[in-house]
């Protein structure tokens, strides 16, 4: 039986779209085959995914489990693919059913245990998920609130590969993540150093305000101990708020 999800690769920091295929062959001799330019920790993922899959109280396909990631020609690097992968191979063994795979992408890293751990580059997927017009993406938990930043679309937040397969069958429904501009705001744009905290230096501080009125770049040089990494750590509290889009674009980058 053969079973296609969507997920998502970074490259740089734009998230391009992969298609997971997982097909399994009754009968055939018991082998688990990966291909799709997979690197290390995406080919070592069969290993998690099948512990992963038992410990969830799941069984494990005996039978010829073949997974392509597609496009053949784009490097897959993280270990992201983990769960798209585990809900592939539930959906080509018989052992879920859903019309929500059409609907929702899925990305995560498993631990043996089942447990879904962060993945790099949450915000540049729901982004990507978003322009290629799904309903939403599942996503670990620990990067729902960085991805809900993205609107328009659902962000399901799931901690287990049981929490993922209760919400795929439809048996556990889980809210998207909200999100508020404004809490977002007052919790992280906040700084615990002020420029103020500068005693001296009056040149130094003339040319790194004038840099931060002008938009200017900035260059320092000096031996150490003369206050150039003060000087830099205190630059953004005199720098304007970000507009919104600049805010996400600093995010995706840090993300990434």
């Amino acid at each position: 039986m053969l079973a296609k999800l969507t997920t998502y690769s970074l490259l740089g920091i734009d998230a391009l779209p992969v298609e997971v295929e997982v097909d399994i062959s009754p009968g055939a001799m018991p082998k688990t085959i990966l291909v799709g330019l997979a690197e290390a920790a995406v080919r070592e993922s069969t290993h998690r995914i099948e512990r992963a899959l038992v410990n969830c109280g799941y069984v494990r396909p005996l039978d010829r489990i073949v997974i392509n990631l597609s496009p053949a020609d784009l490097p897959k690097e993280a270990a992201s693919f983990d769960l798209p992968i585990a809900m592939g191979m539930l959906v080509a063994s018989g052992q879920l059913t859903s019309d929500a795979l059409s609907q929702y992408a899925a990305i995560g890293e498993l631990a043996l245990d089942g447990t879904i751990r962060p993945a790099k580059g949450a915000l540049s997927m729901a982004l990507a998920a978003k322009e290629q017009g799904w309903r939403g993406i599942v996503l670990p938990a620990a990067n729902a609130q960085e991805a809900a930043v993205v609107e328009g679309i659902d962000i399901i937040p799931v901690t287990s590969l049981t929490e993922a397969v209760g919400f795929y069958s439809g048996q556990l429904e889980i809210p998207p993540q909200p999100f508020s501009w404004a809490d977002a705001v007052a919790s992280y744009g906040q700084y615990g150093v002020d420029y103020s905290d500068v005693r001296g230096q009056e040149s130094a501080k003339r040319a790194v305000t004038v840099a931060a009125a002008g938009a200017h770049h900035l260059l320092m040089l000096g031996s150490p101990g003369t206050g150039k990494t003060l000087l830099a750590s205190r630059l953004g509290t005199i720098l304007p708020e970000l507009a919104p889009a600049e805010s996400l674009e600093t995010t995706r980058i840090y993300s990434a």
